[in-house]
């Protein structure tokens, strides 16, 4: 294992442990091309957890305008939440390194601002993406004893992300940021935003996006959780190639609770075959954006899609083994 990159000192205290069973506060960032999902986020939050009362904030770039009306008429049918709308500025002499290769946005930055989206006497906050789906009730969740700990996390099983570009170790773990539980009051003693922003400052090149330097700095200072409340792309891959156990693996489907769709292969496109995309439909259907239409819906794709359903696995598992190794020019040519 490589030398570990240099890590900012972070403040130590016993954290809260416990939180308002009836009121949770959620903190959620999108733009305009991502409101839809984050609606459908919303909407199925609220609808499986009526007994609970949500006060959501919403944060955007300061340079984009969102359809803040379309969203409030979403949710109007759940009384169970107050919506309120940020701005997100990134301080002028702070440079944050932007992989071009990758899909992620500015946007995912807003967790390690999170203090400055609350008042003073908000100690616990919930952060999910956009591109979830709640499918039951998170009151567990919120209520969780941190037992200390700065953060609420779900692992990504067997991921080396923190050896192969931070310098951790294996027994560390890598946990998936899309959903958080913050210790908000911990985060502002320990000035844990500022530890984060100098290990970006400090480690640039390891840096991909804050997710990053979130587990490298904070991999001792969380609580692991079930994976049901991250349940990410690679728990519903066919074969899996998670180091799980069979029957752990189908528990995790089976009682799945936050279903993040997370990577390229989105709920939102007409051909992702995710097992849990009528989820993301059902939910979809109860928003203004019901009659959204996915770009890729076209004849061809329709009817690729129509052969995909009546062919056997084993043959669709050996066309994707030919179009794999297949020249990248002739893929482009031949899309089946």
């Amino acid at each position: 294992m490589e030398d570990s990159p240099p890590v900012p000192t972070l403040g130590q205290r016993g954290g809260r442990t416990t939180a308002a069973t009836d009121r949770v506060t959620v903190l959620m960032c999108t733009n305009t091309l991502f409101l839809q999902h984050a609606a459908v986020c919303l909407i199925s939050l609220l609808a499986n957890n009526q007994d609970l009362f949500f006060d959501i904030v919403i944060v955007r770039r300061v340079t984009e305008e969102l359809d803040e009306a379309k969203l409030r008429r979403t949710l109007t049918p759940f009384s169970n939440h107050s919506l309120s709308f940020r701005e997100f500025t990134i301080p002028p002499d702070l440079l944050l390194p932007l992989n071009p290769a990758a899909h992620y946005t500015i946007d995912t930055y807003t967790r390690s601002w999170v203090e400055e989206f609350f008042p003073a006497n908000v100690s616990r906050v919930l952060y999910l993406d956009a591109d979830m789906v709640v499918a039951g009730n998170i009151a567990p969740l919120w209520t969780v004893d941190l037992g200390g700990a700065l953060l609420g996390t779900v692992d990504i099983p067997g991921s080396d992300r923190g050896v192969t570009r931070l310098g951790m170790s294996m027994e560390d773990g890598y946990f998936n940021a899309g959903m958080l539980v913050i210790d908000l009051e911990q985060w502002r003693e320990t000035r844990a935003a500022e530890t984060v922003l100098e290990y970006i400052r400090l480690n640039p090149e390891r840096v991909l996006y804050d997710q990053d330097a979130l587990n490298a700095c904070f991999h001792d200072r969380r609580k692991r959780l079930d994976y049901k409340w991250n349940a990410i792309w690679p728990f519903y891959r066919d074969p899996s190639r998670l180091p799980l156990e069979h029957a752990e693996l189908e528990r995790v489907r089976r009682e799945a609770l936050i279903i993040h769709f997370n990577g390229g292969w989105k709920p939102w496109s007409y051909l992702c075959d995710h097992p849990r995309k009528a989820d993301y439909e059902k939910y979809l259907r109860m928003t203004e954006w019901r009659d959204f239409v996915p770009p890729d819906r076209t004849p061809l794709n329709m009817v690729r899609k129509g052969l995909g359903a009546v062919l056997p696995a084993s043959v669709k598992r050996r066309i994707k083994s030919l179009l794999a190794r297949m020249p990248a020019t002739r893929r482009l040519a031949n899309p089946a």
